[in-house]
């Protein structure tokens, strides 16, 4: 029976190795200075020499010349490891033995004994990170300190699967894959050995294919020659491997380019038809992307040969397609859909619906809400409407779009119209609602108040647009928004009071002068967040929001001129309907103005002078509040909540 060629030329010698120098070389040093570990870890991708290079440091230690770095592979000793019958070699295999029994019987047991014929006993582990944990804990101290004649060589793929136990006290050695040259000077060689008549071009994607595994390049290579009857060629090599030709790649390539939709979908159901993997397009269609992306990044022609390994020609042409692209970032956000589409082909049901709907994101970035994608659409509207000075038009219409709304200077007014309202957040506009639209039965309507100015078109508001009444009644809207979110913070609000930064740039609360912890408490990072939200949802715009005890300074001081009471909607409850009248009209200015704070709050709600006797002398008048009760009534007298709720 004929052997398979990837066994028939297994390198007999450290001579015959491929790819490994950097190992093979450390191997053969210690077995010249008789340094030889009494542990090894061989790691790497599959076909990379892991077991090969276990069994010639085995032949090494047991050659008839033994220790030698170069053992001739033709004597007794050697011959018996290379088929694996030789007595003091135990080549185990640890996927089929992964419990503690296997490994208690066939080397804790075991390994006590003398060599057999040579002076060493060697134990071949082959992918050992299939072992169980308790196996693992068996084998650790027979590994830690084992007889002088005994050798461990661990060999996996999977080295994070093995614990730290075990790594610490091995000698690593990492195989890496090896290259496509390497790979093609092997394949060549076997070739001229067998008489099998080849083409370059199939040697190379034959070696392209193996993805740096020497084993899966020569299985390969049996297959091509097996088909072709001794003859490996290239086209036999594409029908075999499931190739993507590089005129189908150039071809979907011009229509992602092109943004042709319809293209690309006619092109998925021609090569479909084919039976071709679409994982193997994936890959071969993101090597191809990144070649151009490389072409279209680096302008040496010959560091792109070196890079790429191609003639000058296929780097014109690479060149010549990168550029219908249109930038190097298009190309990018492309190699980012790819990538996201190999991912989701491992779980995907559809594979075909998959790759369509990532052509779609690729040609379309209006389909991709990313920023790569908006970063896209920019682009393609620079090209179609006059480059950048287009974008800088429409840079300078944001600017002025966004710039804050100048205040009206106070004019004479010409006859007597409604004040218009700024244009605030939610509560304010719920205020801002005429009475006879929206107002309940026992809902007091405004009296319509002179406006300063003609009316003029609503602008969005801005900082120095509010007044104080507007910023305490939003305030007090704040509170109530964070009573039903957080109550909590909400009551380290009572007694506060908000006023306007002098830059406008945001809000200061001025909590009581025994609140200190509450604003130790209110300044942490995640409650500032949370009022920051809500002041921002209520006001209609980010504030910053920062907190001081007792009166503010002259710097917090509101900049906005005093202006007239606002009118103001008060919703009565049942307990305290028969305790107010409608607001009458503002007072003279000679008035004197009211000297307790809570006259000046009620003063200021409803538009008049309010003694407390007024309030005792209601028929279900309550006791005049204490100083933690203040804020409770102020919110009743704004109709925050029920009379209910302020009874609780």
């Amino acid at each position: 029976m004929a052997l398979s060629l990837y066994r028939k030329y297994r390198p007999e010698t450290f001579i015959d190795v491929v790819g490994q120098e950097h190992i093979e070389q450390t191997l053969k040093n210690a077995v010249l200075t008789g340094t030889v570990n009494h542990a090894y870890l061989f790691t790497g991708p599959r076909g990379t020499g892991k077991t090969t290079t276990a069994r010639l440091l085995a032949k090494a230690l047991l050659c008839e010349q033994a220790p030698t770095p170069q053992p001739d592979g033709s004597c007794p000793q050697c011959l018996e490891i290379a088929n694996g019958i030789h007595p003091d070699v135990y080549e185990l295999d640890a996927a089929s033995r992964t419990g503690v029994e296997n490994v208690r019987e066939e080397i804790i047991g075991r390994v006590q004994y003398a060599p057999t014929r040579g002076s060493y006993k060697i134990y071949i582990i082959d992918e050992v990170h299939m072992l169980s944990g308790s196996a693992f804990n068996a084998l650790l101290k027979t590994l830690e300190e084992p007889p002088s004649h005994v050798v461990f060589i661990l060999c996996t793929t999977d080295p994070h699967k093995i614990p730290a136990t075990i790594l610490s006290r091995c000698q690593r050695f990492d195989f890496r894959r090896l290259s496509e040259q390497e790979i093609v000077s092997r394949l060549r060689y076997i070739c001229e050995q067998e008489d099998f008549s080849f083409e370059p071009k199939a040697l190379e994607l034959i070696a392209q294919r193996s993805q740096g595994g020497m084993r899966d390049a020569i299985g390969a290579l049996e297959q091509v020659a097996v088909f072709g009857g001794d003859a490996v060629s290239y086209a036999a090599a594409e029908a075999l491997l499931g190739e993507v030709t590089t005129s189908q790649l150039s071809g979907i390539a011009a229509l992602i380019a092109a943004r042709d939709v319809a293209g690309c979908f006619g092109w998925v159901a021609s090569f479909t038809r084919s039976g071709t993997d679409i994982a193997q397009l994936t890959g071969d269609l993101t090597a191809h992307m990144r070649n151009l992306y490389v072409a279209a990044t680096v302008g040496s022609t010959a560091s792109l040969a070196e890079i790429l390994a191609v003639d000058e020609e296929a780097i014109g042409q690479l060149r010549d397609q990168a550029s219908s692209f249109g930038s190097v970032d298009r190309l990018a956000h492309i190699l980012l859909v790819l990538g996201d589409l190999s991912t989701t082909l491992r779980t995907a049901a559809n594979a075909r619906l998959a790759l369509e709907i990532a052509l779609t994101r690729m040609t379309r970035p209006s389909s991709d809400l990313t920023l790569e994608a908006l970063a896209a659409r920019v682009e393609l509207l620079e090209l179609r409407g006059g480059g950048a000075a287009a974008i800088e038009r429409v840079s300078e219409r944001v600017a002025v779009e966004v710039q804050p709304a100048p205040v009206p200077e106070p004019q004479p007014a010409a006859e007597a119209q409604p004040a218009p309202e700024p244009q605030l957040g939610h509560a304010a506009a719920a205020e801002s609602q005429p009475a006879s639209e929206s107002a309940p039965e026992n809902v007091v309507a405004r009296a319509p108040q002179p406006a300063s100015a003609p009316a003029a078109e609503a602008q969005p508001a801005t900082p120095a647009a509010f007044t104080p009444d507007t910023v305490r009644r939003l305030w007090a809207a704040v509170e109530k928004e964070t009573k039903a979110k957080r109550k909590n913070i909400a009551m380290m609000f009572g007694g506060s009071k908000a006023h306007l930064n002098p830059d406008g740039s945001g809000l200061l609360i001025e909590l009581p002068t025994d609140a200190g912890f509450s604003k130790t408490t209110l300044e942490r990072p995640e409650h500032t967040e949370l009022v920051s939200q809500i002041v921002a949802h209520v006001f209609g715009q980010p504030l910053r929001v920062t907190y001081t005890l007792g009166a503010p300074s002259e710097q917090s001081a509101p900049m906005s001129p005093a202006a007239p009471p606002a009118a103001v909607e008060v919703r009565t409850q049942p307990a305290t309907a028969t305790a107010f009248s409608p607001a009458p009209a503002p007072a003279p200015a000679a008035s004197p103005a009211p000297s307790n704070p809570l006259e000046e709050i009620l003063a200021a709600s409803f538009g008049t002078d309010i003694a407390i006797s007024e309030l005792d002398a209601s028929p279900k008048a309550q006791p005049k509040p204490a100083a933690n009760d203040l804020k409770s009534l102020i919110n009743l007298a704004e109709g925050d909540f029920t009379t209910e709720e302020y009874n609780d």
